[in-house]
Protein backbone atom coordinates (compact mmCIF):
# COMPACT_ATOMS: atom_id res chain seq x y z
CA UNK A 1 0.00 0.00 0.00
CA UNK A 2 0.94 3.66 -0.16
CA UNK A 3 3.26 5.14 2.41
CA UNK A 4 1.66 7.19 5.14
CA UNK A 5 4.94 8.99 5.61
CA UNK A 6 3.75 12.41 6.61
CA UNK A 7 0.74 11.30 8.65
CA UNK A 8 2.39 12.91 11.66
CA UNK A 9 2.78 16.40 10.24
CA UNK A 10 3.25 18.47 13.36
CA UNK A 11 0.90 21.35 13.91
CA UNK A 12 2.07 24.71 15.15
CA UNK A 13 0.33 24.47 18.51
CA UNK A 14 -0.33 21.54 20.80
CA UNK A 15 -3.96 22.41 21.39
CA UNK A 16 -4.93 22.83 17.77
CA UNK A 17 -8.65 22.43 18.21
CA UNK A 18 -9.30 22.30 14.48
CA UNK A 19 -7.44 18.99 14.30
CA UNK A 20 -8.07 17.47 17.72
CA UNK A 21 -11.84 17.87 17.56
CA UNK A 22 -12.32 16.17 14.15
CA UNK A 23 -9.93 13.37 15.10
CA UNK A 24 -11.88 12.75 18.32
CA UNK A 25 -15.04 12.51 16.22
CA UNK A 26 -13.41 10.10 13.78
CA UNK A 27 -12.76 7.65 16.63
CA UNK A 28 -16.56 7.69 17.15
CA UNK A 29 -17.47 6.90 13.55
CA UNK A 30 -14.47 5.13 11.93
CA UNK A 31 -13.60 1.70 13.35
CA UNK A 32 -9.96 0.94 14.24
CA UNK A 33 -7.74 -0.28 11.38
CA UNK A 34 -10.12 1.10 8.71
CA UNK A 35 -7.43 1.83 6.13
CA UNK A 36 -9.58 4.06 3.92
CA UNK A 37 -10.22 6.25 6.98
CA UNK A 38 -6.47 6.61 7.50
CA UNK A 39 -5.98 7.54 3.82
CA UNK A 40 -8.89 9.99 3.81
CA UNK A 41 -7.50 11.90 6.82
CA UNK A 42 -4.08 11.93 5.17
CA UNK A 43 -5.23 13.13 1.75
CA UNK A 44 -8.04 15.51 2.70
CA UNK A 45 -7.14 16.66 6.17
CA UNK A 46 -9.41 16.25 9.21
CA UNK A 47 -11.74 19.15 8.43
CA UNK A 48 -12.52 18.19 4.84
CA UNK A 49 -13.24 14.62 5.97
CA UNK A 50 -15.71 15.98 8.54
CA UNK A 51 -17.48 17.84 5.71
CA UNK A 52 -17.66 14.67 3.60
CA UNK A 53 -18.96 12.56 6.49
CA UNK A 54 -21.52 15.32 7.09
CA UNK A 55 -22.81 14.92 3.52
CA UNK A 56 -20.55 16.93 1.20
CA UNK A 57 -19.80 15.06 -2.04
CA UNK A 58 -16.10 14.35 -2.73
CA UNK A 59 -14.97 16.67 -5.54
CA UNK A 60 -12.70 15.90 -8.46
CA UNK A 61 -9.92 17.57 -6.45
CA UNK A 62 -10.60 15.28 -3.48
CA UNK A 63 -10.27 12.25 -5.74
CA UNK A 64 -7.01 13.53 -7.19
CA UNK A 65 -5.49 14.17 -3.77
CA UNK A 66 -6.40 10.62 -2.69
CA UNK A 67 -5.09 9.07 -5.91
CA UNK A 68 -1.76 10.83 -5.26
CA UNK A 69 -1.20 8.35 -2.43
CA UNK A 70 -0.95 5.57 -5.03
CA UNK A 71 2.61 4.24 -5.06
CA UNK A 72 2.37 3.84 -8.82
CA UNK A 73 1.08 0.33 -9.43
CA UNK A 74 -2.52 1.47 -9.87
CA UNK A 75 -3.81 -1.07 -7.34
CA UNK A 76 -4.62 1.57 -4.76
CA UNK A 77 -6.65 3.70 -7.17
CA UNK A 78 -8.55 0.59 -8.22
CA UNK A 79 -9.31 -0.20 -4.59
CA UNK A 80 -10.49 3.38 -4.04
CA UNK A 81 -12.94 3.11 -6.93
CA UNK A 82 -14.29 -0.16 -5.56
CA UNK A 83 -14.50 0.67 -1.87
CA UNK A 84 -14.42 4.38 -1.09
CA UNK A 85 -18.16 4.91 -1.69
CA UNK A 86 -19.00 2.10 0.73
CA UNK A 87 -16.56 3.45 3.30
CA UNK A 88 -18.09 6.94 3.17
CA UNK A 89 -21.59 5.44 3.49
CA UNK A 90 -20.41 3.41 6.48
CA UNK A 91 -19.02 6.51 8.21
CA UNK A 92 -22.15 8.53 7.40
CA UNK A 93 -24.38 5.84 8.91
CA UNK A 94 -22.46 6.23 12.15
CA UNK A 95 -22.29 10.04 11.99
CA UNK A 96 -25.03 10.27 14.62
CA UNK A 97 -22.31 9.17 17.09
CA UNK A 98 -20.06 12.10 16.10
CA UNK A 99 -20.04 14.08 19.36
CA UNK A 100 -16.42 15.15 19.57
CA UNK A 101 -16.92 18.04 22.01
CA UNK A 102 -18.85 15.87 24.44
CA UNK A 103 -16.21 13.13 24.34
CA UNK A 104 -13.34 15.58 24.81
CA UNK A 105 -15.12 17.21 27.77
CA UNK A 106 -15.98 13.84 29.26
CA UNK A 107 -12.43 12.45 29.04
CA UNK A 108 -11.27 15.53 30.98
CA UNK A 109 -13.74 14.81 33.78
CA UNK A 110 -12.29 11.28 33.95
CA UNK A 111 -8.84 12.83 34.34
CA UNK A 112 -7.79 11.65 30.87
CA UNK A 113 -6.85 13.20 27.53
CA UNK A 114 -6.98 12.61 23.80
CA UNK A 115 -3.65 12.30 22.01
CA UNK A 116 -3.29 12.85 18.25
CA UNK A 117 -0.49 12.11 15.75
CA UNK A 118 0.23 15.84 15.52
CA UNK A 119 1.19 15.94 19.24
CA UNK A 120 4.88 15.92 20.15
CA UNK A 121 4.27 13.07 22.62
CA UNK A 122 2.59 10.78 20.04
CA UNK A 123 4.48 7.42 19.95
CA UNK A 124 6.41 7.51 16.66
CA UNK A 125 6.48 3.68 16.54
CA UNK A 126 2.78 3.72 15.57
CA UNK A 127 3.78 5.05 12.15
CA UNK A 128 5.04 1.51 11.43
CA UNK A 129 1.37 0.46 11.23
CA UNK A 130 1.11 2.66 8.12
CA UNK A 131 -2.42 2.24 6.71
CA UNK A 132 -3.83 0.87 9.98
CA UNK A 133 -2.31 3.53 12.25
CA UNK A 134 -4.74 4.85 14.88
CA UNK A 135 -6.50 8.18 14.21
CA UNK A 136 -6.02 9.18 17.86
CA UNK A 137 -5.62 7.62 21.32
CA UNK A 138 -7.64 8.13 24.48
CA UNK A 139 -5.41 8.02 27.55
CA UNK A 140 -5.75 7.85 31.32
CA UNK A 141 -2.52 8.45 33.23
CA UNK A 142 -0.13 11.29 33.92
CA UNK A 143 2.85 10.25 31.83
CA UNK A 144 3.89 9.99 28.20
CA UNK A 145 4.73 6.77 26.37
CA UNK A 146 8.23 5.46 27.03
CA UNK A 147 10.49 5.01 23.99
CA UNK A 148 9.90 1.83 21.98
CA UNK A 149 13.20 0.28 23.07
CA UNK A 150 12.17 0.54 26.76
CA UNK A 151 8.88 -1.32 26.29
CA UNK A 152 8.14 -5.05 26.57
CA UNK A 153 4.77 -6.60 25.72
CA UNK A 154 3.79 -9.65 27.79
CA UNK A 155 0.65 -11.44 26.58
CA UNK A 156 -0.99 -14.82 26.97
CA UNK A 157 -3.95 -16.96 27.85
CA UNK A 158 -6.98 -15.74 29.79
CA UNK A 159 -6.99 -19.03 31.66
CA UNK A 160 -3.48 -18.87 33.07
CA UNK A 161 -2.07 -21.86 34.95
CA UNK A 162 0.08 -21.61 38.09
CA UNK A 163 3.06 -22.23 35.83
CA UNK A 164 2.03 -19.38 33.52
CA UNK A 165 1.51 -16.98 36.43
CA UNK A 166 4.88 -17.80 37.89
CA UNK A 167 6.72 -17.49 34.53
CA UNK A 168 5.01 -14.12 34.04
CA UNK A 169 6.06 -12.87 37.49
CA UNK A 170 9.70 -13.87 37.03
CA UNK A 171 9.98 -12.21 33.60
CA UNK A 172 8.12 -9.05 34.64
CA UNK A 173 10.23 -8.61 37.79
CA UNK A 174 13.33 -8.87 35.64
CA UNK A 175 11.91 -6.42 33.07
CA UNK A 176 11.13 -3.86 35.79
CA UNK A 177 14.58 -4.25 37.36
CA UNK A 178 15.95 -3.27 33.92
CA UNK A 179 13.70 -0.19 33.83
CA UNK A 180 11.42 -1.58 31.11
CA UNK A 181 7.73 -0.70 30.89
CA UNK A 182 5.52 -3.82 30.72
CA UNK A 183 2.68 -3.51 28.22
CA UNK A 184 -0.32 -5.84 27.98
CA UNK A 185 -4.02 -5.97 27.16
CA UNK A 186 -5.72 -5.73 30.57
CA UNK A 187 -7.47 -9.13 30.18
CA UNK A 188 -7.82 -11.91 32.74
CA UNK A 189 -5.01 -14.43 33.11
CA UNK A 190 -1.49 -13.68 31.91
CA UNK A 191 -2.28 -10.01 31.06
CA UNK A 192 -3.57 -9.25 34.56
CA UNK A 193 -0.65 -11.09 36.17
CA UNK A 194 1.83 -9.06 34.07
CA UNK A 195 0.19 -5.74 35.05
CA UNK A 196 -0.07 -6.69 38.74
CA UNK A 197 3.52 -7.80 38.98
CA UNK A 198 4.73 -4.68 37.12
CA UNK A 199 2.89 -2.41 39.59
CA UNK A 200 4.57 -4.00 42.63
CA UNK A 201 8.07 -4.68 41.26
CA UNK A 202 10.81 -2.10 41.89
CA UNK A 203 12.21 -0.38 38.80
CA UNK A 204 12.76 2.93 37.05
CA UNK A 205 10.28 4.54 34.69
CA UNK A 206 6.63 3.83 33.93
CA UNK A 207 5.68 0.39 35.36
CA UNK A 208 2.93 -0.68 32.98
CA UNK A 209 0.60 0.22 30.11
CA UNK A 210 -2.75 -1.50 29.41
CA UNK A 211 -4.12 -1.24 25.86
CA UNK A 212 -7.91 -1.66 26.01
CA UNK A 213 -10.55 -2.49 23.41
CA UNK A 214 -13.34 -0.25 24.76
CA UNK A 215 -13.86 3.27 26.12
CA UNK A 216 -12.06 4.37 29.30
CA UNK A 217 -15.37 4.91 31.10
CA UNK A 218 -16.25 1.23 30.59
CA UNK A 219 -13.28 -0.61 32.03
CA UNK A 220 -13.42 -4.24 30.97
CA UNK A 221 -13.39 -7.04 32.09
CA UNK A 222 -15.40 -6.34 35.26
CA UNK A 223 -13.15 -8.45 37.48
CA UNK A 224 -10.13 -6.31 36.55
CA UNK A 225 -11.70 -2.90 37.16
CA UNK A 226 -9.70 -2.20 40.34
CA UNK A 227 -6.46 -3.28 38.66
CA UNK A 228 -7.19 -1.12 35.60
CA UNK A 229 -7.99 1.89 37.79
CA UNK A 230 -4.66 1.40 39.52
CA UNK A 231 -2.90 1.31 36.14
CA UNK A 232 -4.65 4.59 35.28
CA UNK A 233 -3.04 6.12 38.40
CA UNK A 234 0.46 4.57 38.35
CA UNK A 235 0.79 3.67 34.67
CA UNK A 236 -1.11 4.38 31.48
CA UNK A 237 -4.46 3.16 30.09
CA UNK A 238 -4.71 3.47 26.31
CA UNK A 239 -7.49 2.87 23.80
CA UNK A 240 -8.54 3.91 20.31
CA UNK A 241 -12.17 3.74 21.37
CA UNK A 242 -13.85 6.94 22.61
CA UNK A 243 -15.74 7.03 25.92
CA UNK A 244 -19.00 5.07 25.76
CA UNK A 245 -17.78 2.40 23.33
CA UNK A 246 -18.04 -1.23 24.39
CA UNK A 247 -15.34 -3.68 23.41
CA UNK A 248 -16.37 -6.28 20.82
CA UNK A 249 -14.50 -9.16 19.23
CA UNK A 250 -13.07 -7.13 16.34
CA UNK A 251 -11.95 -4.35 18.63
CA UNK A 252 -10.00 -6.89 20.70
CA UNK A 253 -8.31 -8.24 17.57
CA UNK A 254 -7.53 -4.73 16.30
CA UNK A 255 -6.24 -3.70 19.71
CA UNK A 256 -3.53 -6.40 19.39
CA UNK A 257 -1.79 -4.53 16.58
CA UNK A 258 -1.26 -1.57 18.97
CA UNK A 259 0.27 -3.83 21.62
CA UNK A 260 2.71 -5.12 18.98
CA UNK A 261 3.51 -1.67 17.54
CA UNK A 262 4.14 -0.02 20.91
CA UNK A 263 6.68 -2.67 22.05
CA UNK A 264 10.11 -3.57 20.69
CA UNK A 265 9.60 -7.16 21.89
CA UNK A 266 6.43 -9.21 22.54
CA UNK A 267 6.65 -12.32 24.70
CA UNK A 268 3.84 -14.89 24.68
CA UNK A 269 3.43 -16.86 27.91
CA UNK A 270 0.79 -19.59 27.53
CA UNK A 271 -1.53 -19.48 24.54
CA UNK A 272 -3.83 -22.01 22.94
CA UNK A 273 -3.21 -23.18 19.39
CA UNK A 274 -5.50 -20.37 18.15
CA UNK A 275 -5.55 -17.36 20.41
CA UNK A 276 -5.51 -13.58 20.60
CA UNK A 277 -1.96 -13.68 21.94
CA UNK A 278 -0.86 -15.30 18.68
CA UNK A 279 -2.51 -12.50 16.73
CA UNK A 280 -0.36 -10.04 18.72
CA UNK A 281 2.72 -12.14 17.87
CA UNK A 282 1.77 -12.15 14.16
CA UNK A 283 1.39 -8.36 14.15
CA UNK A 284 4.78 -8.07 15.87
CA UNK A 285 6.39 -10.30 13.22
CA UNK A 286 4.77 -8.23 10.45
CA UNK A 287 6.21 -5.06 12.00
CA UNK A 288 9.69 -6.54 12.23
CA UNK A 289 9.57 -6.58 16.03
CA UNK A 290 11.13 -9.33 18.15
CA UNK A 291 8.80 -12.11 19.36
CA UNK A 292 9.58 -14.51 22.19
CA UNK A 293 7.64 -17.53 23.48
CA UNK A 294 7.88 -19.36 26.77
CA UNK A 295 7.70 -23.15 26.34
CA UNK A 296 5.37 -25.19 28.54
CA UNK A 297 4.42 -28.79 29.29
CA UNK A 298 3.59 -30.68 26.10
CA UNK A 299 0.30 -32.12 27.37
CA UNK A 300 -1.31 -28.77 28.24
CA UNK A 301 -3.53 -26.94 25.66
CA UNK A 302 -2.20 -23.56 26.80
CA UNK A 303 1.32 -24.54 25.70
CA UNK A 304 0.24 -25.36 22.14
CA UNK A 305 0.27 -21.76 20.87
CA UNK A 306 3.75 -21.01 22.26
CA UNK A 307 5.13 -24.24 20.79
CA UNK A 308 3.48 -23.42 17.48
CA UNK A 309 5.24 -20.02 17.47
CA UNK A 310 8.57 -21.67 18.21
CA UNK A 311 8.10 -24.26 15.45
CA UNK A 312 6.55 -22.16 12.69
CA UNK A 313 7.92 -18.62 13.14
CA UNK A 314 11.19 -16.84 13.96
CA UNK A 315 10.04 -16.52 17.62
CA UNK A 316 12.82 -16.86 20.20
CA UNK A 317 12.69 -19.42 22.99
CA UNK A 318 12.46 -17.59 26.33
CA UNK A 319 13.22 -19.84 29.30
CA UNK A 320 15.26 -17.59 31.55
CA UNK A 321 14.83 -13.97 32.78
CA UNK A 322 18.41 -13.39 31.61
CA UNK A 323 17.12 -13.69 28.04
CA UNK A 324 15.71 -10.18 28.47
CA UNK A 325 19.22 -8.83 28.99
CA UNK A 326 20.27 -10.27 25.65
CA UNK A 327 17.17 -8.86 23.94
CA UNK A 328 17.47 -5.38 25.40
CA UNK A 329 21.25 -5.17 25.70
CA UNK A 330 23.13 -5.77 28.97
CA UNK A 331 23.49 -2.07 29.61
CA UNK A 332 19.72 -1.65 30.11
CA UNK A 333 20.00 -1.35 33.89
CA UNK A 334 22.39 1.58 33.72
CA UNK A 335 20.67 3.28 30.83
CA UNK A 336 19.38 6.72 31.71
CA UNK A 337 16.15 6.41 29.74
Amino acid sequence: GPCICDLTRKVATMGDHEIRRPRAGFTQVIEPADTLGVYAVEAWGPQRLVEIISGSTPSQRDWISLAKLDPGDGQFTKRLRQHLGDAIDRWRRRSKYFHAEAALDYIKTLGGRFLIPEDASWPTSLADLQDSAPLGLWLLGETDFPPLERTLAVVGSREATTYGDSATSVLVRKARSMGLTVLSGGAYGIDAQAHRQALISPGEGLPTIAVLAGGLDRLYPAGNVELLRQIGVDGLLVTEMPPGMRPNRYRFLNRNRLIAALSSTSIVIEARYRSGALSTANHAHDLGRTVGAVPGPINVPSSAGCHRLLKETPALLIDDPGDLENLYGLSSSNSDA
